[in-house]
């Protein structure tokens, strides 16, 4: 049909087919992609557009309904009064991470301001809560409202500085990403299928089995159909077993897995790959396949494939793994408690939910096989493919672009093992991508865990011993199931170390016939932090204590050597580490106060403490490049990938305060195996910590190295010589410099030519821990079941703050996916396999309305082994949430849950159940 639109101000005629959405003509056609998708169901606001100049979801309208409509979108609104005033107060605020879900925020806004200038704060809410921000922004983006409201000036400090650690400088990256000019993986959709007349487009044929055999497998008809051009089965992949778990080398998770496998193992499980020149001739293709399956007998609790005579999964049976580990004579702990305590708990699946959905271009660009997606492990990336295709790594390019929300999800092989192999086959460019559902059941879940805890204590308070078991829930296959399971105690376990020298973790890791779990926020502190911290609440009120006096006398402190450290590393090596920052006695002390604890006892307070690693002890390596441009400014590079959290901004804020150059003179270049040096990637909160310091060390590099040049042509010795915001001067004399770009000009075109840069590399032997106390004010209705969580708190020490406003953005981030997890989020699985609510009407994740002003204080410390005394930020948050907010509840109504989430039915069916649950 002929389109006719009126779309940001300008008159624009289109054929389009008559059944595409609004949405897709908007970014494939129009090449407007500052308009995303998220859900296809209207619900998750990113596809917010003003037509006629009110905020619709353009994802449920046919592009027919918009004819001779007004359509605006991000693009259009730069020039309007309100934008820049909008855009200034969310820099300022940092009211952005992943980005992702701005330009439909900020058309919100817009609406709001110009409809009523002046809102209340429920206003704002009701307003926002239209658009879903899985990075919890929800606090900062009402502070940025607020303030335009207000009238008041939107500021930030200087970027024309050199001294900006532990300043509120903006992000480097926000501008572009409020405009909607920042390029996700997912846009490189209209710019493949306009540079490329061979493009292909992959589907995906899916079991409808949880567990079967495939007896055979008919292509033929599929094959035949005019613009097919490949179909995968298990047949013609490659007979390479793999790991899609983007971890450490070698991996400590087993190879279980192909490109396509027989049998399949659970609902969703790709069967068979169309590759053709349409998505429409690749969807056709898909009902021409012919599959005879054996369903064979699946297996969906973890206890019971672990049982004998269970039906096997995998060929080595459904043992993943199992852990064993204990420091002291835990028996005798327990003889000599004079109080104990025994309990189980129980976490479930809860699914990332990144508003990009997973995406992946891949395609020949000069002999190299170059994979364009959205990965936060490109180099781990890179090694496995070369695995799975036999391709040497040099011939493997990978490239992550902007990420929009990653939270683990993107730790892993999800596509990119397809589409480079469709590309190997047929030498052609391939574009493929997740709709949401098929995010729900292909991409990655948290682990569900069973957990039983012991507790031994003198009625004193001094604990005497510990234990804690493990039953985890990996899936079908095994990735990363150990790792994160180790993580269930050796990132909880430690906190109460102080007086128990008796402590015993042991766990075993299920496989299953659901969906893969893989990393999540948190990765397994979550799982161990729920049952520990309610357990110390039931254990101070059997010896009649505060709880937070409980914690008091046994929480870890610095100079300890954390035994636990000894015995569970997340790498496989068993580091001692000694605490050489810690301010959680701080955190308890000052918390209780700020928060009028001792008053409020009895209506509905809870507190928990939390801690986190600084990446993999033993072993992390990030490198990084700074060179000197001719012009003095500085170009750094970080092989870790930005996901939201403000990573490229922190190690520019880095970088110009080790070399002394202008922040705003520092270009970052991330994520891309060919222009960055080699980085394990982003995960285990190590960027900061263990990047950040590789980019110190090579920022410090290149100042020597620039000393060195200017010293000889000022006559000075280099000691003598130091450089501030982009000079370098004479110590004793201030006055006396030259400029950066003096020197650079110096050293590529004066005399003893060089290209003056530094490279630094950094490994990690310690993984300090951030520490965190949450404390938290809750209203229960029993009678609808509802909590509305009035007050939370939480003080953490993450060692110097690189960035204060990105850090607290980390924390509000972090507490706001606990909520979800804590209250309402979990996959729900039938008894056949099927996922019962793969969309967001049916799998709730927290928006605006849900949440309290979350107060985050940072407590002064100092790191001695990080870059400038910092720890990591990013994970910290997650794990005190639901023990916090369970402890409130119980507090307020006296019943104990000890199964996430605690759902409204939960509570209001506790009315009638209060004794068995209590």
């Amino acid at each position: 049909m002929r389109l006719h639109l009126r779309i940001n101000g300008e008159r624009r005629e289109l054929e389009v087919d008559p059944s595409k959405h609004l949405l897709d003509v908007i970014r494939e056609d129009l090449g407007l992609t500052g308009t995303k998708y998220g859900c296809g169901t209207g619900e998750c606001g990113a596809c917010t557009i003003l037509l006629d100049g009110k905020p619709v979801p353009s994802c449920l309208m046919l592009a027919a309904q918009a004819n001779n409509r007004e359509i605006t979108t991000i693009e259009g609104v730069q020039a309007h009064p309100l934008f820049k005033r909008i855009k200034e107060a969310f820099i300022a605020k940092g009211a952005v991470q992943c980005g992702y879900c701005t330009p439909a925020v900020v058309l919100t806004a817009l609406y709001l301001l110009e409809k009523k200038p002046r809102p209340t704060l429920n206003e704002i809410k009701e307003a926002v809560s239209g658009v879903y921000c899985r990075c919890g922004c929800y606090q900062k983006i009402i502070d940025a409202i607020e303030l335009v409201a207000k009238g008041e000036k939107a500021q930030s400090a200087s970027s024309a500085q050199s001294h900006v650690v532990g300043k509120k400088v903006a992000r480097i990256d926000l501008e572009d990403k409020i405009t909607g000019k920042t390029i996700y993986t997912v846009d490189l959709k209209p710019y493949a299928m306009r540079s490329f007349d061979n493009l292909l487009f992959l589907k995906f044929l899916k079991s409808p089995h949880p567990f079967a055999e495939i007896k055979s497998i008919d292509a033929r008809e599929a094959e035949s159909l005019k613009g097919v051009e490949l179909v995968l089965t298990h047949k013609n992949i490659p007979e390479v077993e793999f790991t899609t778990a983007g971890q450490t080398y070698p991996e400590p998770s087993p190879y279980d897995t192909r490109v396509l496998n027989n049998p399949v193992r659970y609902v969703g499980e790709p069967v068979a790959v169309v590759a053709a020149s349409s998505e429409k001739i690749a969807e056709d293709a898909l009902r021409l396949i012919r599959v005879k399956y054996k369903p064979l007998e699946p297996v969906f609790d973890p206890a019971e494939a672990l049982k004998l005579g269970a039906p096997k999964i995998h060929p080595n049976g459904n043992l993943v793994g199992e852990l064993h580990k204990k420091i002291g004579d835990v028996k005798k702990g327990f003889r000599e408690a004079e109080v104990k305590l025994e309990r189980e708990y129980e976490t479930q699946i809860q699914k990332h939910i990144h508003l990009e959905p997973y995406a992946c271009l891949a395609h020949w660009n000069e002999g190299k096989l170059m994979v364009e997606t959205s990965s936060q492990v490109v180099f781990h990336c890179r090694r496995i493919l070369s695995h799975i295709l036999n391709l040497p790594m040099g011939k493997i390019r990978v490239r992550s672009w902007a990420i929009g929300g990653g939270f683990g999800d993107k730790q892993e092989l999800t596509l990119e093992h397809y589409a480079s192999l469709v590309t190997l086959k047929t030498g052609k460019p391939v574009w493929v991508s997740l709709n949401r559902e098929e995010q729900f059941y292909l991409s990655r879940r948290r682990h569900s865990a069973k957990v039983k805890i012991g507790l031994g204590a003198k009625r004193s308070g001094e604990l005497t011993a510990i234990s804690m078991e493990a039953l985890v829930d990996t899936g079908a296959y095994g990735a990363h199931g150990t790792t994160v399971t180790i993580n269930i105690g050796g990132m909880t376990l430690p906190l109460y170390t102080k007086n128990c020298k008796n402590i015993a973790f042991d766990a075993r890791i299920a496989y299953t016939n659901k969906p893969i779990a893989g990393a999540f926020r948190g990765y397994g502190t979550p799982q161990g932090a729920f049952p520990l911290e309610c357990a110390m609440d039931e254990l101070a009120e059997r010896l009649r204590v505060d709880p937070i006096e409980l914690r008091l006398k046994n929480i870890i402190a610095e100079g300890d050597v954390d035994p636990i450290s000894e015995i569970l590393s997340e790498g496989g090596k068993a580091i001692p580490r000694r605490i050489n920052s810690c301010k959680l006695e701080e955190a308890l002390i000052e918390g209780r106060k700020l928060f009028d604890w001792d008053k409020k006892r009895g209506k509905g307070i809870g507190v928990a403490c939390g801690m986190k690693g600084s990446g993999v002890a033993g072993y992390e390596l990030a490198a990084s490049l700074a060179r000197l441009n001719e012009d003095g400014t500085v170009t750094l590079t970080m092989g870790a990938s930005d996901i939201g959290q403000g990573a490229e901004s922190a190690m520019a804020q880095i970088g110009a305060q080790a070399i002394g150059v202008n922040l705003e003179d520092v270009e970052v270049i991330a994520a891309d195996t060919d222009r960055t040096l080699f980085d394990m990637g982003t995960y285990a909160c190590s960027v900061t910590y263990v990047t950040g310091e590789a980019v110190r060390r090579a920022g410090a590099d290149l100042k020597q190295r620039i000393l060195k040049r200017a010293a000889g042509f000022m006559g000075k010795e280099a000691r003598d010589l130091d450089i501030k915001d982009g000079k370098v001067y004479v110590k004793a004399k201030p006055g006396e410099f030259t400029t950066l770009k003096e020197v650079a000009t110096s050293a590529v075109y004066g005399d003893e030519r060089e290209q003056l840069a530094g490279i630094g590399n950094a490994e990690d032997f310690l993984s300090p821990p951030p520490f965190t106390a949450h404390f938290v004010e809750v209203k229960v209705d029993r009678q609808t079941g509802r909590v509305k969580i009035e007050r939370y708190l939480n003080l953490t020490d993450i060692g110097a703050v690189v960035n204060p406003v990105a850090a607290e953005g980390q924390l509000e981030g972090s507490i706001v996916q606990g909520v979800g997890y804590a209250l309402f989020e979990e996959v729900k699985i039938d008894k056949q396999g099927n996922i019962l609510n793969p969309d967001f009407t049916n799998y709730k994740i927290p928006s605006a309305l849900d949440l309290p002003k979350i107060e985050t204080k940072f407590l002064k410390s100092y790191e001695s082994s990080g870059p400038f005394g910092a720890k990591s930020a990013g994970e910290i948050g997650f794990g005190p949430v639901a023990p916090a907010i369970a402890n409130a509840i119980y507090d307020a109504i006296g019943v104990r849950f000890r199964e996430l989430p605690i759902t409204r039915e939960k509570i209001a069916m506790a009315k009638q159940k209060s004794k068995a649950l209590h």
